[in-house]
């Protein structure tokens, strides 16, 4: 797998672990989370910090040319967005675990499986209970602490305490959850950023910061 540079810290990764920034044809700057934009990129740590510091400090320009001076509220926006984009990556991947049938929610459910790949616990469980859950389940892996109003959106529900994943009942299926840890894990950073303007869908359908 290729290996990047973020452009703040210095540090050398797995491409796919970091975010990359491209110019689009308008010229404006726009997240690649997928890694499939044509041009040149930049790369930066998933951590809102390293973006406000590569806005403010220009370090787009050296990499990719981007040029355009930017407020202080126009950086908070665009990086809320990064955060949506992030999100709305993880709940997707989680959603198609779902629709295969590798992805189930309820405590009820989790208990009649003696083996989960993975245990999605929400930042409002009950510790007692997902302890219980973890003992029973004996999963490979556990991510704690996630929004449960976003476990509910990959099942059509306000909220949701607890997620496993399963092993796809398909014998060609490689299935492991490990895409859903990923995408979390690069969210994770972002999820108490504040929303684009409080809280609206101001910014969910953009995906750039507009170069003019």
């Amino acid at each position: 797998m290729a290996q990047r540079t973020c452009i703040i810290t210095g540090e050398t990764d797995n491409s796919s672990n970091l975010i990359r920034f491209v110019i689009s044809p308008d010229g404006s700057l726009t997240p690649d989370l997928a890694e499939k934009l044509p041009g040149r990129g930049a790369y930066l740590m998933p951590k809102p910090e390293y973006i406000t510091q590569a806005l403010k400090k220009n370090k787009f320009v050296k990499h990719i040319d981007f040029q355009k001076k930017v407020s202080l509220e126009e950086i908070e926006t665009f990086t809320a967005l990064v955060g949506n984009l992030l999100q709305r990556r993880f709940v997707e991947q989680l959603s198609l675990a779902r629709r295969q049938g590798s992805a189930i929610a309820g405590a009820g459910k989790l208990k009649e499986n003696a083996s989960l790949i993975g245990l999605l616990i929400s930042n409002d469980a009950s510790v007692r209970e997902a302890r219980q859950l973890e003992s029973a389940t004996s999963p490979n892996w556990v991510m704690r602490d996630i929004p449960a109003e976003t476990l509910g959106e990959a099942f059509g529900r306000n909220s949701i305490a607890y997620v496993g994943l399963l092993r796809s009942k398909n014998a060609k299926s490689k299935f492991d959850g490990r895409s859903i840890q990923h995408s979390f894990q690069r969210w994770k950073p972002f999820i108490h950023v504040i929303p684009c303007h409080e809280g609206t869908d101001g910014c969910i359908n953009e995906t750039d910061l507009d170069a003019k």
